[in-house]
């Protein structure tokens, strides 16, 4: 809950001072008054919650009575006999109001509850009861940096790319156990020969070439509301390593995970101070590229991955790995990048789950996707999220990890 100024404390105390107890007409036993304040929880844009409804059922009696609070949150039971209670506060948030207190426009219902509570004399201090819900907002790819860097001698270089994951809501999220996967199919006519995925026809899956899961036991990566972290295909500051990329625009030796491809060649970089994500499904290479000319990205949560379907590529050879075949239902967020604004046919993520796509100038220009902010609650940074990455994300000139200038 978000803390109360030392004035504002005064005023309460003030404010509730002059309690009185009186006589029950009917039952001749004296009453109390009981003042309750009701709040939203911790990271919403308001303190205090108006028009909360506030629900004390008598255990004795069975009786209930209920009063809805002011623009301060109170709600005063002037006349209440004292005894023994179930109390219950709550406060429905339609999406546009939910939208206002968050960021995220969901319909929410926000309660609590107390058993069996003992209120037998009148208080100078309010019963805080602070609200509590579903968690509004989730994991979102704030920053997808895809199109790597011109080494000083002009050579493409791609060990540089990394994907930053946002925590979008109201609640500390963790990381454990989240999968990110590219999708299957060409970001543009790369040559004559290129065509758009096989896939396309199927608007309910999205197939999937690797796969990675965050490491942990479900609770070892706590993110809070309006922090990310960063997973990094080489987890090395690019810029200070005379044998990677001087020119890179990034130091990625502080990422929290790299997707180290341990291989018998040991080709790939691992980094022993960084967390490797685990790879789950690797469709070849000797590590994890993404398309520099626009790749299409998922997070996605599955209770048992072994579930999920392999299936073959359309028209490939019996060789070609199969891909995963993910239910739209299991994503949590996506993004995509085409080759050029001219690429929409090339569409590997289904329109009902992503209907845009952004694209960089071109290829090894060290410029990068970020995501938009739609607003600050309270200094928590609500990033935009639409659904929809023309809407949600802008090319900028140069990556910006963990920041936003």
């Amino acid at each position: 809950m978000k803390k109360l100024s030392i004035g504002l404390l005064l005023f309460a105390a003030a404010f509730t001072t002059f309690l009185f107890t009186s006589c029950d007409s009917n039952s001749g036993v004296s009453s109390i008054e009981v003042r309750f304040q009701v709040t939203f929880p911790e990271f919403y844009a308001q303190t205090f919650a108006e028009n909360a409804e506030v629900t004390l059922t008598s255990i004795e009696r069975n009786e209930t009575t209920s009063l809805t609070t002011d623009e301060n949150g109170f709600a005063v039971f002037t006349e209440l006999i004292p005894g023994r209670y179930d109390i219950r506060a709550e406060r429905v948030l339609t999406a546009e109001q939910a939208f206002e207190l968050t960021g995220t426009a969901e319909e929410a219902t926000l309660s609590v509850s107390e058993s069996n509570v003992n209120l037998t004399e009148s208080t100078g201090d309010p019963i805080l009861l602070q609200l509590r819900g579903s968690v509004l907002g989730n994991f979102v790819f704030k920053e997808v940096y895809f199109t790597g860097s011109k080494t000083p001698a002009g050579g493409n270089y791609f060990n540089d790319q990394f994907h930053e994951i946002f925590n979008n809501s109201t609640e500390v999220l963790f990381a454990d156990g989240l999968y990110i996967a590219d999708v299957f199919g060409a970001a543009g006519q790369i040559n004559p020969n290129t065509q758009p995925t096989p896939f396309q026809f199927d608007q309910n899956h999205v197939y999937l070439n690797s796969v990675w899961r965050v490491p942990g036991n479900g609770t070892d990566h706590p993110i809070q509301p309006g922090e990310s972290f960063i997973i990094a295909q080489t987890a090395q500051d690019h810029r200070n390593n005379p044998d990677l990329n001087p020119n890179s625009p990034v130091n990625l030796g502080d990422a929290d995970f790299e997707t180290y491809n341990q291989r018998d060649d040991d080709r790939d970089i691992d980094n022993p101070n960084v967390p490797n994500m685990e790879r789950v499904y690797f469709t070849g290479g000797f590590t994890w590229l993404v398309p520099v000319f626009g790749p299409a990205l998922v997070i996605f949560r599955v209770d048992d991955f072994e579930t999920l379907t392999l299936e073959p590529v359309p028209g490939a050879s019996p060789t070609f790995p199969p891909r995963v075949k993910l239910p739209v239902e299991f994503v949590i967020d996506s993004f995509e990048a085409l080759q050029n604004p001219q690429s929409g046919d090339f569409k590997r993520l289904p329109l009902v789950l992503n209907p845009g796509f952004v694209s960089a100038s071109g290829t090894y220009t060290a410029e990068s996707a970020r995501r938009f902010t739609e607003r600050i609650i309270d200094g928590r940074r609500i990033l935009r999220n639409t659904g929809n990455t023309a809407e949600d994300f802008e090319i900028i000139p140069t990556p910006t990890p963990r920041s936003f200038d």
